[in-house]
């Protein structure tokens, strides 16, 4: 919020400044008094002009018609945009000068701009002409002119009380028809010249230098919106080049690199174009549903195309006064099309929320100078005033400078931002690396001792308990042929018992093979231990008279149990049941196996016996089945419990 209204503030500063209060209407040209004169003086309110309409004037000419000349009502002078270049006219302007000191004033006619066709001084005395400059334009070189100075300057001097006449013949005929005159005296020149070279020398080292750091910077990085910032920089510091007559004065020739007065119009151009390849990054809507205006941007950056080729084209045709005036229009069009789509932009991530923060920095960097840009724009179609603010580059230098400083801090803002964002994601995967890499050990950790116990309890059951077994089965099978061989009295009996103890025996001898099947497993599902506990339970079961066994099996059937988890449980069914027949005198058991959310399993054994009392409960390390259904519960990781109501409930959450 206070971002918010600080550029409200700023604008509303900015647009007042822009606005200026113009010229009172009542204005009469009265005199500018030059005798104490010792600063630059703008001719505010003491301007007049007079346009030629047929054949062009000569100072005696004018004089002797006398036309009406018409009150200039902008602080500075300024009569719009032209591109008939066949068709423009000559504008004369006046200002009358008074001299009331006793001494003679030798003074300057400044004209703070660089690019006129031409321009010609006049200073009349008492209707006679004093002085008659030769025409000097922007095709005369400063070696050549009056003053070495990037601008336009006419010496002259005005005797003691003395009073005169200045008369300016000025011929432009393509661009911005706008007139900074002042009034200098020539002792100041020097000073006022070394003032503007310093200022404008620092404020082009200081965009020079943003700009070849930035350059590095997108050298070391590699991240594209460095290179598109600098192409922002390089526009920037060559519009106040050109617009401030340095390359005019300084390299002459290079002017020529574009056919008559189009280098003019190319930086300006540049400006536009740049903040738009700019903010496509800075702003960029590409990922967002509003990703179309990345396309529509885009679209406006091949028309920049279209306004570089009418800028080259004069140099190598003659175009037709039509055609010119066509493509001078089309250019004009596409001039201004990428300040829309930047528009655009800014509303776009204000109003979705997309990039809010550097949307604000965006707005308070650029704010001043577009506000100065589009005041310039204002004027020349006689909307507003001309003030100083929008005349003279030094406020838009300024407002460079502002933009530059923000937007610099805004980058920095930015990638300092970016690389905290990457370092902990760098960080965050990393650990999740680490954390997947730990967890992986311990499962092989795991699964390594699983494998030797599974190894040990699969050789331990085979030849130990196994080989046992299968000697008993094999003797007691020679014991029952060779009774059945060799009757004896009353071996009925005996018979009997050897025949159920062989049953028994071999029934045993499944179990084993049946746990070390369990062993053996990586993977069951439920489902699948679900039947396997189901045909356990109704081989051992049913020899048992009076005892119904329900199991239920729910829930994800198809989630998978590890070995380890199938041959404790079926162990710890194994103990439960074992007990209920052997002491709890009960004639219902249900098991329910369920696999709950969360890759959780619960494991319920409940009979109707008699229970278990409190003693034994209190006492379970005491027992040593007991004991071991626990320790296998806590050896997959669950908690057990157990408890007598109505009978006894075994319960293993994992």
């Amino acid at each position: 919020m206070n971002l918010c209204t600080c550029l409200l503030k700023l604008i509303l500063v900015v647009g007042l400044m822009t606005c200026g209060t113009g010229v009172d209407k009542s204005w009469a040209q009265a005199p500018v008094e030059v005798g104490a004169m010792t600063e630059p003086l703008p001719l505010q309110g003491n301007l007049a002009y007079f346009k030629e309409a047929d054949a062009p004037l000569s100072i005696e000419q004018l004089l002797q018609r006398n036309p009406s000349f018409t009150a200039v009502k902008s602080p500075v002078a300024n009569f719009g945009y032209t591109a008939d270049r066949q068709n423009v006219k000559p504008i004369w302007l006046r200002f009358n000068l008074n001299n009331q000191s006793s001494k003679a004033r030798p003074l300057y006619t400044q004209v703070n701009f660089w690019c006129f066709d031409s321009l010609q001084f006049f200073l009349v005395v008492r209707d006679s002409v004093r002085v008659a400059t030769a025409s000097i334009g922007w095709q005369t070189p400063v070696e050549q002119r009056f003053v070495y100075s990037r601008h336009f300057l006419f010496p002259f001097t005005l005797n003691p009380n003395e009073e005169a006449t200045a008369y300016i013949r000025v011929l432009k005929s393509r661009g911005t028809q706008i007139m900074p005159l002042t009034v200098l005296p020539q002792s100041a020149f020097n000073r006022v010249t070394q003032t503007e070279y310093l200022f404008w020398g620092g404020t082009l080292f200081a965009l020079a230098f943003v700009t070849l750091m930035t350059f590095f910077f997108y050298l070391t990085t590699r991240v594209s919106i460095y290179y598109k910032y600098t192409l922002t920089l390089v526009g920037l510091t060559g519009f106040f080049v050109i617009n401030e007559g340095f390359l005019n004065q300084f390299a002459f020739s290079a002017q020529s690199w574009l056919p008559g007065q189009n280098i003019y119009f190319l930086f300006p151009l540049l400006i536009f174009y740049t903040q738009l390849i700019f903010i496509r990054s800075f702003l960029t809507l590409r990922k967002t549903p509003a990703y179309r205006w990345h396309y529509i941007a885009k679209g406006v950056l091949i028309s920049g195309i279209f306004c570089l080729f009418t800028l080259v084209i004069e140099r190598f045709v003659i175009l037709p006064i039509g055609l010119e005036s066509v493509l001078m229009r089309i250019f004009t069009l596409c001039y201004w099309l990428p300040m829309p789509v930047i528009g655009a932009y800014i509303f776009i991530s204000l109003y979705r929320g997309y990039h809010v923060n550097e949307t604000v920095f965006y707005l308070i960097a650029v704010t001043p100078f577009y506000v100065l840009n589009f005041g310039q724009i204002l004027a020349n179609f006689g909307i507003l005033d001309t003030t100083p603010a929008v005349a003279y580059y030094a406020y838009l230098g300024l407002a460079a400078l502002w933009e530059v400083l923000v937007l610099t801090l805004g980058l920095a803002y930015r990638y300092r931002f970016l690389r905290d964002h990457k370092e902990k994601l760098v960080h965050q995967q990393g650990e999740q690396q680490r954390l997947v890499y730990e967890a992986e050990v311990r499962a092989l950790a795991v699964h390594n001792t699983l494998l030797l116990e599974k190894a040990r309890i699969g050789r331990d059951l085979h030849d130990n308990v196994g080989a046992h077994l299968s000697f008993v089965v094999t003797n007691l099978g020679a014991i029952i042929r060779q009774a059945e061989r060799q009757p004896l009295v009353s071996t009925g009996e005996w018979t009997t018992q050897l025949r159920q103890l062989v049953g028994t025996t071999r029934e045993a001898i499944g179990m084993l093979r049946e746990t070390i099947w369990a062993v053996h497993q990586d993977e069951l599902t439920l489902a699948d231990f679900g039947n396997r506990l189901q045909q356990y339970i109704d081989r051992s079961i049913p020899d048992t008279d009076g005892l119904l066994v329900h199991l239920k099996v729910h829930g994800e059937l198809q989630k998978p149990l590890t070995s380890g988890q199938v041959l404790n449980l079926f162990r710890i069914v194994q103990e439960a049941l074992n007990n209920i027949v052997k002491h709890a005198d009960a004639s219902r058991v249900r098991i329910a196996l369920t696999a709950q959310p969360e890759n959780r399993i619960h494991l319920q054994i409940s009979d109707n016996g008699r229970g278990l009392t409190e003693q034994t409960i209190d006492t379970l390390d005491q027992h040593y089945g007991l004991r071991n259904m626990q320790r296998r519960a806590e050896e997959l990781g669950g908690q057990f419990r157990i408890y007598s109501a109505q009978g006894t409930t075994v319960e293993i959450d994992l």
